[in-house]
């Protein structure tokens, strides 16, 4: 990280800084897509576990090559994240006062086991069901055949999707610490909440009751811990400001 003069740096110094945290993530991400590239075979049949039996089919010559490269390009993604993620605090870190800096070190701890926290469950639990649902939803008579490009997608999208969601209790924590956040404006918002969270579900899901329900439920019960959460951040940054 930048030491603590990082104040005192001119603005050309700052561009020539930024440029080499940025040329240090874009290597890391072409290192990491590389090598997600040479072992695309393992990281599908990883990905291809949580399906059981269904078959992935491409339709033109090239796909099958695009459809890798796209899987090499996402899986470079993730596992470059946590270059990518230093970097860019390591350029704004000297900026903090103290106590943003305490909050933001805290807080990047948790971002990286609740995120793969996040992607574990929707791997072993929730992926799966959601799968199979989808591909009975077509009823008896039809076979389910999936294009390779497709399935990587929205693997990826899903995943991504679960481990975003288990951090918000996290960033409500942060805000709120950091003040940027308030319980009571949230609970103000319940209901622009709860109108979001039905329309999501509706786009997200079959025109089914029960499963719009299933969605539903978990994103207005995590809206609650993010109250909850953001009130702890409050009362945390007030003791920690009030003590000598």
């Amino acid at each position: 990280m930048s030491g603590d003069n990082g104040a005192t740096m001119t603005v050309l110094e700052h561009l020539a800084e930024l440029r080499c945290r940025l040329m240090a993530a874009g290597a890391a991400f072409l290192a990491a897509s590389v090598a997600a590239f040479a072992a695309a075979e393992p990281i599908r049949r990883f990905m291809l576990r949580p399906a059981g039996e269904l078959t992935l089919v491409y339709f033109s010559p090239p796909e099958a090559f695009t459809a890798q490269l796209k899987l090499a390009l996402l899986a470079g993604a993730v596992l470059a994240s946590p270059v990518i993620l230093y970097e860019l605090f390591a350029f704004i870190y000297p900026a903090l006062t103290p106590f943003e800096k305490r909050t933001c070190l805290r807080a990047l701890a948790g971002m990286a086991l609740l995120f793969c926290g996040g992607a574990a469950f929707a791997y072993l639990l929730v992926f799966p069901l959601v799968l199979r649902f989808l591909l009975d939803y077509a009823g008896s008579g039809v076979s389910p055949k999936l294009a390779l490009g497709d399935y990587i997608s929205f693997f990826f999208t899903f995943h991504l999707f679960l481990g975003i969601l288990f951090q918000l209790p996290l960033a409500a924590w942060t805000l709120g610490r950091l003040g940027l956040a308030r319980a009571g404006v949230l609970r103000r918002g319940r209901k622009y909440a709860l109108l979001l969270v039905l329309i999501l579900a509706a786009v997200l899901t079959p025109p089914d009751p029960f499963t719009q329900l299933l969605l539903a439920l978990p994103l207005l019960l995590l809206y609650e811990l993010c109250i909850l959460m953001a009130a702890a951040g409050w009362r945390s940054r007030c003791r920690e400001i009030a003590s000598p």
